[in-house]
C-alpha cells in the first residue's frame, strides 16, 4: 500500500486524527494524547519501521510533540515522512507514552527530549539523563524562557604567536 492509502486507513481506524499533506513533502498526523500511542502503534503494524526523530516544538503556551516515521522497504527509494504531531502539551509536566517499546532506536531521543524540554516519557526503560548532568536544576534548556543562571566563567582564547 501506499502512503497515502496507509493514510486514508489510519484515517478511517481513527477519525478525529487530523491529516494533512506538508507542501515540502510527506504528513503531518495531529492526533491528541489519549491516541497517540494507538497511533504510532498502528503506523508500526502497517510498515513505518524507521523513526528518525523525537523531538518537541515549543509555541510559548504550549509544548508540541513531534515523531518522524518513514516506511522503508526494499526497493523503494523515496519513503516519504509521516510526522506524528501530539500538540498541546504543557509546558511543565508533560507526560506523554514511551514508545521505545515499539521502536528501541529511539530511547536515546526520548532522553533528549525530556531533558532538553522536560516532556516526561511513562515507561521509558532507562528514563535517566542523558545530555545534563544528574543534578542539573536549572531548567529545560531548549524553552524559550530558559534563562542559563550558572554563574558565568571567563572565557580563554589562545592567541596566535
Amino acid at each position: 500500500m501506499d502512503i497515502r492509502g496507509d493514510l486514508d486507513a489510519l484515517g478511517a481506524r481513527f477519525p478525529e486524527v487530523a491529516i494533512e499533506e506538508v507542501p515540502a513533502g510527506g504528513y503531518n498526523v495531529r492526533v491528541a494524547k489519549g491516541q497517540y500511542l494507538d497511533v504510532v502503534s498502528y503506523l508500526r503494524e502497517v510498515g513505518y519501521n524507521f523513526p528518525s526523530c523525537i523531538t518537541a516544538v515549543d509555541w510559548k503556551d504550549r509544548l508540541e510533540l513531534v515523531v518522524q516515521l518513514y516506511k522503508l522497504t526494499e526497493g523503494l527509494t523515496n519513503s516519504q515522512i509521516v510526522m506524528v504531531r501530539v500538540d498541546g502539551l504543557p509546558r511543565e509536566g508533560a507526560k506523554v507514552p514511551s514508545i521505545t517499546p515499539l521502536y528501541p532506536g529511539l530511547d536515546w531521543h526520548e532522553r533528549e527530549t525530556f531533558d532538553m524540554y522536560g516532556v516526561q516519557f511513562e515507561g521509558h526503560p532507562n528514563p535517566k539523563r542523558i545530555l545534563l548532568p544528574d543534578n542539573w536544576q536549572g531548567g529545560y534548556p531548549l524553552l524559550k524562557d530558559f534563562v542559563d543562571k550558572r554563574p558565568k566563567r571567563p572565557r580563554l582564547v589562545r592567541h596566535r604567536v
